[in-house]
């Protein structure tokens, strides 16, 4: 099935976005329906796409493993109607980048969803989330709930944005099933089954998945991941690819905690595990790493000017969406759906 087919599914969202009532509380969103919805399954030739890539057998675009990984990523899907465009990397004890797959100077194309698009299933002006329930709990003690309460905040801390009335993101469910398409094609998991139209929280995932994936260093040095799928088009004409989905990834390396007051540089190693969400929620919803990096002169720690959730590197625990930030994403979501 091409993935720019349209498919309704009246039924099932009737109930999803009945389920994303402010009023509920986790627990109830926790035991609402998963998702029975069609999926879009993605029909990959392992023998003659990414197994055969994975084995080498595709020239390395630059030297940069991520440039690779999506050269070979995009052999997979070919003619699937979809594209991995865009990689952005949030950094532990360096500052993380973005990689766009095709590179074309200043005049980079970026990537937004597009209000009411009809190959997104039928969810109108929404951009709705759904969640891998069986990769939730982290090594460093976080239980599924605490991890899915986090997943399910940082939505609403971006959907409470004022200047955002317009938006609406729904939870569509949990998965019951491992979900997540780069985590198949690489070989962890995952599955062949996409929603177009939606932001996955794909799992927390071992330092392997994100070394393999990213290179050399990535399995110690990536906490978060967000993968953006586009379909090739720009059927709006804002200039900007028309977003198909997005992957959230999160690095099981880190001593994550419910710490939202918590200082890289305080000593402990914590890391607060919805500050890292929140960060790769902007990603799904569009927004771009900012800020300059620099090193103090004593300890030699990371900070970045104007210092803001969406720095390229994680330096403070930072649940809120202002300053810059708030900037950002008003000016992207504003006047939705009416950009």
């Amino acid at each position: 099935m091409k993935l720019t087919k349209p498919i309704v599914l009246a039924l099932m969202l009737a109930v999803c976005f009945a389920c994303e009532n402010k009023e509920l509380t986790t627990n109830e969103l926790q035991s609402s329906k998963r998702i029975e919805q069609k999926f879009i399954k993605i029909d990959v030739n392992f023998e003659e796409g990414a197994n055969a890539l994975r084995n080498g057998k595709t020239k390395n675009n630059n030297d940069d493993p991520v440039l690779d990984m999506m050269t070979k990523i995009n052999a997979a899907i070919a003619g699937q109607g979809i594209i991995l465009e865009k990689v952005e990397i949030l950094g532990a004890d360096e500052a993380g980048r973005t990689v766009f797959f095709d590179n074309r100077g200043s005049k980079q194309t970026n990537f937004d969803w597009v209000p009411n698009d009809p190959r997104n299933n039928g969810f109108g002006a929404a951009v709705p989330y759904w969640i891998d329930d069986t990769q939730l709990g982290t090594s460093s003690g976080m239980t599924q709930q605490a991890t899915f309460d986090a997943m399910v905040n940082s939505m609403h801390t971006w959907e409470a944005v004022s200047c955002s009335d317009g938006l609406e993101i729904p939870f569509l469910g949990t998965s019951g099933f491992d979900i997540g398409l780069v985590q198949y094609l690489e070989g962890f998991g995952g599955s062949d089954l996409v929603i177009v139209g939606a932001i996955a929280h794909a799992g927390i995932l071992p330092p392997d998945f994100f070394e393999t994936v990213l290179g050399p260093g990535a399995g110690t040095g990536t906490i978060g991941v967000t993968f953006t799928f586009s379909y090739g088009t720009d059927i709006d004409g804002n200039g900007k690819g028309d977003t198909a989905l997005s992957e959230i990834y999160i690095n099981d390396n880190f001593n994550f905690q419910d710490a939202p007051n918590d200082d890289l540089f305080d000593g402990n190693g914590v890391i607060d595990f919805e500050t890292i969400v929140l960060h790769e929620v902007g990603h799904g919803l569009s927004q771009a790493h900012f800020g300059t990096a620099f090193r103090d002169g004593g300890q030699g720690n990371l900070h970045f000017s104007p210092a803001a959730l969406m720095n390229a590197g994680y330096t403070v625990g930072r649940r809120d969406i202002s300053g810059t930030d708030e900037a950002g994403y008003c000016s992207n979501w504003g006047t939705w759906p009416n950009n």
